[in-house]
């Protein structure tokens, strides 16, 4: 683990987790730990309903074991044979109908949250990164980002397009960079309580004011589901970007096809580049 650099999040989260194995089976052998034992754990928290926690559990455990067998000790997986948590996700897509929407009435609010809407589903990131971007990720005509959540490094082209909306990158970073200045694209731009023009926006505020804009808009959405927050944003521009031809999995910066299949359901040390050959 310390190998791969993970973010501190990912870091403490995977050791409780470890610890959690440890607890169960730290004085037994590797090659006596079974499939049943594997079933048998994870039952623990499918059982009690907590199936996503099910699913990051054999995640690791089926990691863990792997590393077992690069190094010697064992010649089978255990978890391979258990099958994942089936998740029913209870949050709402968003669609570009109800994106639009919502930024209609983000129009009537302070300007950066039209700004992080843009941001977000052109660059396709996280909150976290876009919070963090400013004009230190800019040169050579293109984005730099270094993803908080998983180290990952995304270079992105300023005259990547989403054609369907109309927007380019560089249109919207210019869009960002207003007469404030500010180390942050997304940043106040008046007097708000203690932040003062230029300041960067708090994680909450980016997620308050877009469910305050969502709701302003008064869609419908389907009663099993509950609203989509900010997050979602990067799941549209993921369906979005694949239906033009580009390269979702890149922007996203995944290193499995598998992890951006999620995103475009409807429903590392080497920079990972857009390419612009098919925008």
């Amino acid at each position: 683990m310390a190998e791969r650099k993970l973010a501190k999040a990912t870091d403490q989260a995977f050791t409780r987790r470890l610890l959690t194995v440890e607890e169960k089976w730290g004085d037994r052998p590797l090659a006596s730990i079974t499939t049943r034992d594997i079933a048998d754990l994870l039952s623990t928290w499918s059982d009690a309903g907590k199936k996503r926690m099910a699913q990051a559990v054999r995640s690791l455990l089926l990691d863990f074991f792997r590393e077992a067998i690069a190094a010697g000790w064992l010649e089978n997986n255990p978890v391979a044979p258990t099958r994942a948590p089936r998740i029913e996700v209870a949050r709402a897509r968003l669609t570009l109908e109800s994106f639009m929407a919502i930024y209609e009435q983000a129009k009537t609010m302070t300007p950066w949250v039209q700004r992080s809407m843009e941001l977000a589903l052109v660059a396709g990131q996280r909150r976290e990164d876009l919070r963090d971007l400013g004009p230190r990720n800019i040169r050579d005509g293109k984005l730099w980002i270094r993803q908080r959540k998983t180290g990952a490094l995304v270079c992105i082209p300023l005259d990547l397009r989403l054609r369907v909306v109309g927007w380019s990158l560089g249109e919207i970073v210019a869009r960002c960079r207003d007469n404030i200045i500010s180390k942050h694209l997304i940043h106040h731009n008046a007097h708000t309580g203690r932040a003062k023009p230029g300041d960067p926006i708090r994680l909450q505020s980016i997620t308050g004011a877009f469910a305050d804009a969502r709701d302003k808009a008064g869609i419908t959405w389907p009663t099993d589901k509950t609203p989509p927050t900010f997050h979602e944003i990067r799941s549209l521009a993921a369906r979005l970007y694949a239906d033009q031809g580009t390269d979702a999995q890149a922007l996203l910066g995944h290193k499995s096809p598998d992890m951006t299949a999620v995103y475009r359901d409807a429903r590392g040390d080497d920079w990972i580049e857009v390419k612009t050959a098919s925008i």
